[in-house]
């Protein structure tokens, strides 16, 4: 099994979808695409850029949550 990670987030020209890249992790070569919503982009993209927000997301919320109740 390989192991991945992001590459980029792009803007599709055709219909302006967003789109992650993924790359094998001790590689330059760039091996699937994912299409996602315009939300999910930018949440990945406020993660990839350490950006400081104000408030948790969504996600950030209920990883806290889940967290919390496991308790790891």
């Amino acid at each position: 099994m390989m192991e991945l990670v992001i590459d980029s987030i792009r803007v599709s020209l055709f219909n302006h979808q967003r789109v992650v890249i993924l790359k094998q992790k001790d590689s330059e070569r760039s091996l699937s695409q994912i299409w996602i919503g315009p939300p999910e982009a930018d949440a990945i993209a406020v993660r990839l850029q350490e950006v400081s927000v104000p408030r948790p997301l969504t996600h950030d919320l209920m990883n806290n949550c889940i967290k919390r109740w496991v308790g790891s």
